[in-house]
């Protein structure tokens, strides 16, 4: 993996003002994947999206680390609940028309 698709863990804390300790629960409790690089954590950039949402939660709402894994699987089943909503529709409307 490239260097330049990484954010480092550090600097992820110090930005979002974040404990290491929430990301090492995130990544313990499967919700985002840390990558090491020589010898420095690092978030690569598909996960940052993910995280910067998890971080707001975490830090604005003050949802502790196992509410935020509650949270973060009812909205990954609200997300595929909606794409079989889509899914049907589309084909109901190949036998509507």
């Amino acid at each position: 993996m490239k260097t330049e698709n990484l954010i480092t863990v550090s600097d992820f804390c110090v930005y979002y003002n974040v404990e290491y300790t929430f990301i090492d629960y995130l990544q313990e409790a499967g919700l985002i994947q840390v990558t090491v690089v020589n010898q420095t954590d690092c978030i690569p950039l598909e996960e940052i999206q993910k995280l910067e949402k998890l971080a707001r939660l975490h830090t604005q709402l003050e949802v502790n680390e196992p509410g935020i894994a509650v949270i973060d699987n009812l909205l990954q089943k609200m997300e595929n609940l909606q794409q079989q909503v889509a899914m049907l529709r589309n084909r109901l409307k190949l036998y509507e028309g």
